[in-house]
């Protein structure tokens, strides 16, 4: 017999198997059963297949704020205490390797995906297996631009064209009303840029280079009233306050959109030749949990990458492409997921978060963009930042297979 209770404050639900001799199992998720419905899925379906075989399975799924997680955890861990079980993120690697257990998985079970190792501990096994690849998308609010080509906008070239005939007071028939932007994006999209003109951020060594590829692109829609750059601000922001006609986002906006909008959205692959493709999330076992329970967690982990049922929800789940070898998944036309799908020009790029730090900087401070900095100022102080960043190790990797 099992019962839900919920907190008062929302923080935490618990989930309690009657019986003796369980084995009570803490997780941390940063977020909700909404905004990761398909991990609490997980669990449930891990401990019913458990009860099945006449085992007991007791956990506690302990909601953590984003903002503070990926610190907190971390600290808690070293200190001994924390939880035994927790959702990874690729873009916080670094925070979390030293603090994760390794995996044990048979060759069999690490031959059934892509990118198995890319995240070994010490010992080269891998500390955590992510469960999907997630490329940039771009959403279109048909509320907004009903006549929008993104057949036409399938190049660089071709959006900002598209996009030309948004723009608030032009006098064409598509301009938007004052105070809507045609276009709205993150630093991101530099990568693409770069991209699409035959550069990476980095050496073979693991070196860091730039220059001003891309820049000129982005000038030009700025100095156009084309685009606005969107850093720090909320994702469901940028879709639900119906300011942008056209968003360079992530798939799992798409799941952030209040019901209003969903109606209204299209998304369509980014343009060019080549866009970012990262790997998202997991989970990763507390070093510090006995033997007992760790073949207990790993069991898990090996349920929840392994089962396609599962996989194929949590895919689902973030409108992603699996990273389990052979599963299939499938998307309505027009929504995130399909055009993630669509993305087979998409790279799999895996910066550090200090990396992106540089980044995300360097646009912020150009002025440009409206900050206070010259080109050449901005890309020298980020060549100087970017020195203490390793680009070399596996949680700063760009493009391995190049």
């Amino acid at each position: 017999m099992k019962r839900l209770i919920i907190t008062a404050v929302g923080a935490a639900a618990l989930f309690v198997s009657c019986g003796g001799g369980s084995k009570g199992i803490t997780v941390w998720i940063p977020g909700d059963e909404v905004e990761y419905g398909f991990y609490f899925d997980a669990l449930a379906s891990f401990q019913g297949m458990l009860e099945a075989e006449g085992r007991e399975f007791d956990y506690v799924i302990e909601q953590q704020p984003w903002g503070d997680y990926w610190v907190k955890l971390p600290l808690e861990i070293n200190n001994g205490r924390g939880p035994d079980l927790f959702l990874t993120h690729w873009a916080y690697d670094e925070n979390l390797r030293g603090v994760t257990r390794e995996l044990e998985l048979s060759g069999a079970d690490k031959g059934r995906f892509e990118m198995v190792d890319l995240y070994p501990g010490a010992k080269g096994e891998p500390v955590y297996v992510p469960t999907t690849f997630v490329s940039k998308v771009m959403f279109v609010n048909r509320a907004l631009a009903p006549n929008f080509d993104v057949d036409a906008a399938d190049t660089w070239e071709g959006l900002r064209d598209e996009l030309a005939k948004l723009v608030p007071g032009s006098g064409g028939p598509d301009a938007l009303a004052e105070g809507v932007v045609p276009f709205q994006w993150s630093f991101h999209m530099l990568y693409d840029l770069r991209y699409d003109a035959g550069l990476t951020f980095t050496d073979r060594e693991g070196g860091f280079r730039i220059d001003d590829t891309g820049f000129d692109y982005l000038a030009g829609l700025d100095e156009a009233g084309i685009s606005r750059f969107i850093e720090g601000s909320d994702p469901s922001n940028e879709l639900n306050n119906a300011t942008a006609a056209v968003i360079y986002g992530e798939p799992w906006m798409e799941f952030w959109a209040a019901d209003a909008v969903k109606g209204s959205l299209e998304a369509f692959p980014v343009p060019g030749s080549a866009t970012t493709r990262a790997l998202e999330l997991s989970f990763g076992i507390n070093k510090n949990v006995d033997d007992e329970r760790f073949a207990l967690l790993n069991e898990f982990v090996r349920f929840m990458l392994m089962d396609e049922r599962v996989n194929a929800g949590i895919v689902q789940g973030s409108s992603g492409s699996p990273n389990l070898k052979g599963l299939r998944v499938s998307y309505s036309p027009g929504s995130a997921g399909a055009a993630n799908l669509a993305s087979d020009h998409a790279r799999l790029f895996i910066p550090s978060a200090a990396f992106e730090d540089v980044i995300s900087n360097m646009l912020e401070d150009w002025e440009g963009l409206g900050g206070s900095k010259g080109l050449d100022e901005v890309l020298e102080d980020a060549r100087r930042a970017a020195e203490g960043v390793d680009m070399s190790a596996p949680a700063g990797m760009e493009d391995r297979f190049r």
